[in-house]
């Protein structure tokens, strides 16, 4: 039989890591050849378990599967495959296991969060205890993050642990990502996005919903119902905000006059353009401009 390949790492309290807003709390992978033992590796007490007697930990763990097979179980879901290029969300306060086929053995690698910011984003993308694995078509970026995470788990200086919590949690967002790939409003995530970008980088003219809608199949309504959703806007309030938007960042990084910001950010005029800056600032854009010396005098 061949020897397992472990790597691990575990990252308790530390004075410097007091108020971060998210933590890493370990990380590693396993590298087991069929009918090798299970589990082996050096892990703290709190995270050895077998299959037979579970572990409950107050942390989420994200576990990939690289290569082979195996199981996992939980008072949540009862027991479930896991396959190659499956993801597991192991939620915290549960009692569970997992384990790989002693026929095929698997690759896995994994990264343990504190749960306070992963579980609402968790929750917001569908995940649940009762189904807390998924399987994916391919996912090379994933193995490339993880990789990441463990190349700069190797580096021993000062702040580290604060760069290894920010690529943790690029882990968690891509495979919530991935985990949404396939519902119908990722697949239709495209239009909406070349039409953000559309209104993004043309402020002067507003492009036509219908052309862009028949472009990508969708009915106008469709799109502009899944523009709001994923914006919380419609196109043309979107665009509007953009507009204002970048009208803020000229009236206080440039002296730029105002009427020529006006025509910069695609106003008729410069009276419909203070009209609307009120409107959505509480102030004229000469009064916001003046707020903004005032303050740096």
């Amino acid at each position: 039989m061949s020897k397992p390949e472990f790597y691990s790492k575990y990252y308790p309290d530390t004075p410097l890591m007091k108020g971060w807003p998210f933590r890493i709390r370990s990380l590693g992978y396993n590298r087991y050849a069929p009918h090798a033992k299970f589990p082996s590796g050096v892990h703290p007490d709190d995270h050895l378990f077998s299959w037979e007697s579970g572990r409950v930990l107050p942390t989420v763990t994200l576990v990939h599967v690289v290569r082979g097979k195996g199981s996992f179980r939980s008072d949540h879901s009862g027991i479930l495959p896991m396959t190659r290029n499956s993801v597991l969300f192991v939620y915290p306060q549960t009692r569970h296991a997992y384990c790989p086929d002693k026929k095929t053995g698997w690759d896995d690698q994994w990264v343990e969060l504190d749960p306070e910011y992963a579980l609402p984003l968790m929750k917001r993308e569908g995940v649940t205890p009762s189904e807390p694995i998924k399987t994916l078509d391919a996912a090379p970026r994933l193995s490339q993050l993880f990789q990441e995470l463990f190349d700069l788990s190797r580096v021993e200086t000062f702040g580290v642990e604060q760069e290894l919590a920010a690529g943790a949690y690029r882990i968690l967002a891509h495979i919530l990502v991935l985990w949404q790939s396939s519902a119908p409003r990722a697949q239709q995530f495209a239009a909406v996005e070349r039409m953000r970008q559309y209104l993004l980088t043309d402020l002067a003219h507003t492009p036509s919903v219908a052309l862009a809608a028949r472009q990508a199949g969708l009915s106008v309504s469709r799109l502009r119902f899944l523009f709001k959703l994923a914006t919380g806007l419609s196109p043309k309030q979107f665009q509007l905000e953009a507009r204002i938007s970048r009208a803020e960042r000229l009236l206080a990084q440039s002296l730029i006059p105002v009427g020529e910001i006006a025509e910069q950010t695609g106003f008729e005029s410069v009276y419909h353009f203070s009209r609307q800056f009120k409107r959505m600032r509480g102030v004229s854009p000469l009064n916001y401009r003046g707020r903004l010396v005032s303050r740096y005098k």
